[in-house]
C-alpha cells in the first residue's frame, strides 16, 4: 500500500495545492488535490459553470478542506 501511495502522490507532482485527500476503498485508492488559482485560471467559463459533484463520497457532496 506505500508503493501505491507513493506512486498517486508522484502523479499530482506539480499540480493542484493544499492537502492531498487520500481515500481506500476496497482494492481502490484514490488520491486528489485541489488544483491552484494558476490551473483554475485557464479553464473555460463553460467548465467551471459544471456544478462541482464527488464521486468519491457516499454523498456526493464536495467535501472543502
Amino acid at each position: 500500500m506505500r508503493d501505491a501511495k507513493r506512486m498517486v502522490a508522484r502523479h499530482l507532482d506539480g499540480v493542484g495545492q493544499g492537502p492531498d485527500v487520500l481515500s481506500t476503498t476496497g482494492f481502490t485508492l484514490h488520491m486528489r488535490r485541489s488544483l491552484s488559482d494558476q490551473e483554475i485560471s485557464t479553464l473555460s467559463p463553460e467548465w467551471l459553470a459544471i456544478p462541482a459533484r464527488d464521486e468519491f463520497s457516499p454523498d456526493g457532496e464536495i467535501a472543502m478542506i
